[in-house]
């Protein structure tokens, strides 16, 4: 596909800053537990507290980029992300690492719903902005991988001095992605700004939470996008505990999901023609993911190749799932949403992928990993519910919309 000039600079920026993303995450726990002289489970505590605590504070990007527009806010956010990396280098304790961190993923979270909007407002054409969305996510994924393999020169010397280069690049790269931002047009103004077309005009009412439609369907998202927690936590425990595949096979299909997403991305989103098609794919998703889910139930059952031939099915279906949840999403988020409220809307809607990342562990090594195979089953027939349900839902939403009932009623 063609970007327009606003296009390639997000995804340049969204290349840039996935690029720093990648290079923290390979070195950020041999930093702090080797340099900083934090133990494991004090990285990994400060990061789960973090990560909930952000949950709220997240909202806040969604309402600024309403009343400030998204542009600055996202350039804002990039570059905060960029200032607390380059803070780790001064943090000399756990309280330290704690307030640092809770910026740092504050930013990390407020940032996809204000990207979002933004690529609502300098992308007017509905189906080249989720094409547009889909792109980003590929950049973003290779930036992911190409700046992990480049942490391997802070490992590979393993000094302090190594470390601190390395998250200063991350800081650069961050501030590279916020200038970047900064030269996306926007096509429209923000809301806070419009004047009304009319003198008896009356302002839009401003909702503390998105109506019960979008809150729905963004509850009905935490379920949709269970692959994500699927791939990374259920997976290998269930190869590792529950199968007779290799271990090898853990990371053998964890590059297989990054292949298949980066190949797929983008000629998927090419399926959200209409309204009616991508409500529909939010069932095609629930159906995907129940199939895989019994895929993964069947590995448990048999050993050896077999074992690794239902492994496969079950991650190329979980790839495919993936990739439509992607394109529907993106989508529906930003058309629901009424255009002086969209940052907020979006901010809510993000809570589910978030909060699946929070609570989805603790879902996964609860409930299902502790049934063994009975929990892949019930696993299965939940998410082709909630698919259904999804489309269903959001079929009304855009039917409200398209009839221009108030939001407030």
């Amino acid at each position: 596909m063609t970007l327009t000039a606003g296009g390639r600079r997000l995804a340049a920026a969204a290349l840039v800053q996935s690029l720093g993303i990648g290079l923290f995450m390979a070195s950020s726990m041999a930093y702090f537990t080797r340099q900083v002289d934090l133990s494991a489970n004090q990285v990994a505590s400060g990061l789960a507290v973090a990560g909930v605590v952000a949950l709220g504070i997240s909202l806040l990007g969604g309402a600024l980029a309403d009343r400030y527009g998204a542009r600055r806010v996202l350039a804002a956010v990039y570059l905060g992300r960029g200032v607390c990396c380059a803070a780790y280098v001064f943090v000399t304790d756990f309280w330290q690492f704690m307030v640092v961190t809770l910026c740092a993923v504050a930013c990390d979270r407020a940032g996809p719903p204000v990207l979002q909007a933004l690529v609502a407002v300098a992308v007017p054409e509905r189906q080249e902005r989720t094409r547009l969305l889909a792109v980003v996510n590929v950049v973003r994924n290779c930036g992911l991988g190409v700046g992990a393999i480049a942490a391997g020169a802070a490992l590979v010397g393993d000094t302090q001095a190594a470390y601190r280069v390395t998250l200063l690049a991350i800081g650069l790269a961050f501030l590279g992605g916020a200038v970047l931002v900064l030269r996306v047009p926007e096509t429209a103004a923000p809301a806070a700004d419009a004047a009304p077309e009319a003198a008896g005009e009356q302002p839009v009412r401003s909702r503390v939470l998105p109506d019960a439609r979008y809150l729905t369907l963004t509850g009905l998202n935490f379920l949709l996008f269970f692959f994500d927690t699927m791939l990374l936590v259920a997976m290998p425990v269930w190869i590792l505990d529950h199968t007779g595949a290799p271990r090898a096979t853990v990371s053998v299909l964890f590059a297989l999901n990054t292949v298949l997403v980066v190949v797929l991305q983008v000629p998927v989103s090419k399926l959200a023609t209409s309204q009616r098609r991508t409500t529909r794919m939010l069932t095609w998703t629930g159906s995907v993911l129940a199939v895989s889910s019994l895929c993964f139930a069947e590995s448990g059952s048999v050993g050896g190749g077999p074992a690794v031939a239902w492994l496969a099915a079950a991650v190329v279906t979980l790839s495919l799932a993936e990739v439509i949840a992607n394109s529907a999403v993106w989508d529906l988020s930003i058309a629901l949403a009424p255009e002086e409220q969209r940052g907020r809307y979006l901010s809510v809607f993000n809570l589910s992928v978030a909060g699946q990342r929070v609570l989805g562990p603790l879902l996964v090594t609860g409930l299902l990993l502790g049934s063994g195979t009975l929990g892949w089953v019930v696993a299965a027939a939940v998410l082709a519910v909630a698919g259904v349900a999804a489309e269903r839902v959001a079929r009304a939403a855009g039917e409200r919309m398209r009839a221009g009932v108030p939001v407030d009623a």
